[in-house]
């Protein structure tokens, strides 16, 4: 219910303020689907443990079934200062495996398992673009959010479960280009934009790349420019040693697929 809540109030307070839009800020908001793939693995052990013996596959050993969430965004293009989007993007993987004689958290599997990893994903990002005919590049920083818990229990013994709950912030660098081509009279541009994001600390790794085909229709008044768009996202994000309750976490996962976005810019 608060994900429903925290989309709705994104885009019914901006709706609001469009009509008392500030010149020379620009305001862009859409809503996506996505349905992304999961592959990699996970190990989350004590110190005495072996994490590599531990191992888990999401694939082969979770069976895990794709996400297909709804996230939102809000982009506002600023004078002077970085421009700031902020954006909210939920995932959950769920699936029944089996794991043999596997360790996760203090509980050892040897059974049918079933498996959630259930994430809200904040995002700021700050950056400057630089607006020359056709082509738009972008550069700035990201910090991403996540919060979030990864939980396997035993298939016929639900008393039988344990769970890491993972809170960490995420610094990024960012870069995007939007390139714009002029298309029929009554569509204004088909804008292709792409963005990626990275940072690589310690050992600890994050990779996000988007790319967005969006065809954006004439712009009408009050209501400003309506745009619909589908593209493809990767994102992996390898952690070392991440400590978590006195147990140790490693990841390393690879999340892929088809996105949607419909969207107004004014």
């Amino acid at each position: 219910m608060r994900k429903k809540v925290l989309l709705t109030g994104i885009f019914s307070s901006f709706l609001i303020a469009n009509a008392y839009a500030i010149p020379g800020i620009d305001l862009s908001m859409g809503i996506g689907y996505t349905s992304l793939s999961p592959s990699g693995n996970m190990s989350y052990v004590g110190s005495g443990d072996d994490p590599t013996i531990n191992k888990i596959d999401l694939e082969n050993d979770l069976n895990l079934d794709n996400s297909k969430k709804a996230y939102a965004y809000i982009d506002i293009d600023l004078p002077v200062l970085p421009n700031l989007k902020l954006e909210y993007a939920p995932f959950q993987y769920i699936g029944s495996g089996t794991l043999s004689g596997i360790k996760f958290g203090d509980k050892t599997f040897n059974a049918d398992v079933d498996t959630d990893i259930d994430f809200d994903q904040y995002e700021l990002d700050l950056y400057y673009g630089l607006p020359i005919p056709i082509i738009t590049p972008r550069i700035g920083v990201a910090l991403k959010y996540l919060d979030g818990n990864i939980t396997v229990q035993d298939s016929t013994d639900p008393s039988k479960h344990a769970s890491a709950d993972i809170n960490v912030p995420i610094p990024m660098l960012y870069a995007g280009v939007t390139i714009g081509v002029p298309l029929i009279p009554l569509v204004s541009k088909f804008d292709i934009d792409l963005e990626g994001k990275y940072l690589s600390i310690s050992g600890n790794t994050i990779t996000e790349l988007k790319a967005l085909g969006k065809i954006k229709l004439l712009k009408v008044p009050v209501v400003g420019s309506l745009y619909a768009g589908l593209g493809y996202k990767y994102t992996r994000l390898k952690i070392d040693d991440l400590d978590v309750d006195d147990n140790t976490f490693n990841a390393d996962f690879k999340f892929k697929g088809i996105i949607g976005e419909v969207g107004v810019e004014f």
